[in-house]
């Protein structure tokens, strides 16, 4: 890799502004008020991965380099969990719950209520709270818990890019140049 493939603190910070916005937006615009389950399991799949991809930019060293590649999905949360994301005991069996959920939809064209009922119950604060969901909630949690992952994957790229920001001024603050 050439010094020029190397991404400057500038560019990161307007990139994870851009990320900031872009993903807010497309929360909005493509988890409307479907009540279809399958839809709305696909559309969450599809902005977790969303974000995993923006992760993978803007934590590695380059950017760009996950769109030149083809990984599946698990190969890229294994690529999240590998560049830091923390081994949360909600985040990754919601995402591999997910991912299981996704797959049966697009391959078996069905939907196990069973575990996205799971999946739901991870995330709740309330086991019971599972008990007879109707697909319209089922849909309604599925979205929050999407959200919710992304936006746990934003704060962190945020947290870790903050960090570094500090670490640039005070290392400028120690050795000015003249």
């Amino acid at each position: 890799m050439a010094s020029s493939d190397y991404v400057s603190i500038t560019e990161r910070k307007q990139s994870l502004e851009k990320l900031s916005e872009d993903i807010q937006q497309k929360l909005k615009s493509h988890l409307p008020r479907s009540r279809n389950l399958e839809i709305v399991i696909l559309k969450c799949h599809i902005l977790i991965e969303y974000m995993f991809n923006q992760f993978i930019d803007l934590i590695a060293p380059t950017e760009g380099v996950i769109e030149n590649e083809r990984f599946t999905f698990k190969q890229k949360e294994s690529i999240v969990y590998m560049l830091g994301f923390p081994a949360d005991p909600f985040f990754f069996p919601s995402i591999d719950l997910l991912n299981t959920i996704r797959n049966q939809v697009a391959h078996t064209l069905s939907v196990d209520r069973a575990l996205i009922d799971k999946l739901i119950r991870i995330n709740s604060e309330d086991p019971d709270d599972v008990r007879g969901l109707s697909d319209q909630q089922r849909a309604s949690a599925i979205k929050q818990i999407t959200k919710f992952l992304c936006g746990e994957m934003l704060g962190f790229i945020e947290a870790k890019h903050e960090m570094e920001w500090m670490y640039d001024l005070a290392e400028q603050a120690a050795h000015p140049t003249s």
